[in-house]
C-alpha cells in the first residue's frame, strides 16, 4: 500500500490526542511531523501533551514548537473542556522525548517546498501556524497537495453561538487560509455531532486491548463518556477519519468566508449555500464542506485502526 505523506498541525487536548493516535496507527499515513500551536491549552502544555501522545503511539515522529498565541489577540484556551493541563487532568506521566529545534512554521515551509512527493496537511487547531507559513512563503499555496481541517460550523458553533473554537481563537489566520487556493476540506461541527458518535461499547473494545495507544485512547474516551454522560463525538477524530478515508463522508463545494469583525459572529464560518451565488457575486466555491459522515464506516475505520485489525 502506498502511504500518503502528511503533516498534522494540532493544539493537543483530549480530542487532538485521540485523533493523532488514530493517524499514527493508520497504515494509510506516513506522518512526517507534528506541528503545535496554542489553542486548547497554552503552548507548553500542548507540547508536553503531544510528546506524550507520540510516545504512546508506538511511532517515532518529530514534534515542532509553533505559535503560542493568535495573530492579533491574546490566546483564550478551552480549559472548561480539556482540563487545566489540556489533557483531561488524567495524570499521564511526563514524556521522555524532546521538541525539535526548528520552528513549526519553518518546518512547514521547508517540507512542502522541498518534497518531491505530494504532502497533505491536516489541521486540528487554530490556523495560526499555517497562516504565518503562507505569509512567509506564498508559494505554499501551490505546494500543499490538500488541506483537511477540523474547523467551523455550518449552522452554529461551540465557542460561541456562531463560531467553532478553532476558527474563533484566530479568525484572522483562518480567513487568510480559507482565502488561499489550497484544495480544502472542512469537517465542521454539524456532521460530527450528528454522525460521528463513539459508544461505550466501542470504548470497551479499545480498553480491552493492551497496546499503549489503546490504553491512552481508552482513558481519554472514558473521560469523555463520563464528562458528557453518553456517547462521545471527538471532533478531531472525526476530521482525521475523513482525512484517512474521504469515502466515509459526503461533502459539497461551497464558498466559505470567515467573519473577523462581528460583535456576535466573530469567528463564524459563513457557508454560502445559494445555488446562484457564483453568478451573483462572481466568487467560486472554495471549500469542500463535509455535510454527512457514514457512522458505521467511521466507527469501523476508527476501531480497526486502533486495534490493528
Amino acid at each position: 500500500m502506498h502511504r500518503r505523506n502528511v503533516i498534522i498541525d494540532c493544539d493537543t487536548g483530549v480530542d487532538d490526542a485521540i485523533a493523532t493516535l488514530f493517524a499514527l496507527r493508520s497504515p494509510v499515513f506516513n506522518v512526517l511531523g507534528i506541528t503545535t500551536v496554542g489553542g486548547n491549552a497554552a503552548l507548553e502544555n500542548v507540547l508536553r501533551n503531544t510528546l506524550i501522545v507520540a510516545e504512546h503511539s508506538g511511532r517515532k515522529v518529530p514534534v515542532y514548537r509553533g505559535c503560542a498565541r493568535p495573530l492579533l489577540v491574546p490566546l483564550e484556551t478551552a480549559k472548561y473542556a480539556h482540563g487545566s493541563d489540556g489533557f483531561g487532568d488524567i495524570g499521564f506521566p511526563d514524556p521522555h522525548g524532546t521538541v525539535e529545534d526548528e520552528h513549526a512554521v519553518d518546518f512547514l515551509i521547508r517540507t512542502f517546498m522541498d518534497s518531491e512527493e505530494p504532502v497533505d496537511l491536516i489541521t486540528l487547531a487554530p490556523l495560526t501556524n499555517v497562516a504565518l507559513a503562507l505569509m512567509k512563503e506564498p508559494r505554499l499555496e501551490e505546494r500543499i497537495h490538500s488541506l483537511f481541517m477540523m474547523a467551523g460550523g455550518i449552522n452554529g458553533g461551540n465557542a460561541t453561538a456562531a463560531a467553532e473554537f478553532n476558527v474563533w481563537v484566530d479568525p484572522e489566520a483562518a480567513a487568510l487560509v480559507f482565502r488561499s487556493r489550497i484544495p480544502k476540506t472542512m469537517t465542521a461541527l454539524d456532521p460530527i455531532i450528528q454522525d460521528a458518535k463513539i459508544t461505550a461499547e466501542n470504548v470497551e473494545k479499545i480498553e480491552a486491548n493492551e497496546s499503549p495507544w489503546c490504553w491512552m485512547a481508552g482513558r481519554l474516551l472514558r473521560r469523555g463518556l463520563e464528562h458528557w454522560k453518553g456517547p462521545v463525538s471527538p471532533p478531531d477524530a472525526a476530521a482525521m477519519g475523513v482525512a484517512i478515508d474521504p469515502t466515509i463522508a459526503q461533502g459539497q463545494m461551497h464558498h466559505v468566508a470567515v467573519e473577523t469583525k462581528g460583535q456576535y459572529t466573530r469567528g463564524m464560518t459563513v457557508v454560502d449555500r445559494r445555488k446562484w451565488r457564483a453568478k451573483l457575486v462572481g466568487e467560486k466555491a472554495n471549500v469542500n464542506v463535509v455535510t454527512h459522515i457514514d457512522t458505521p464506516k467511521y466507527r469501523h475505520l476508527f476501531l480497526s485502526t486502533l486495534l490493528g485489525e
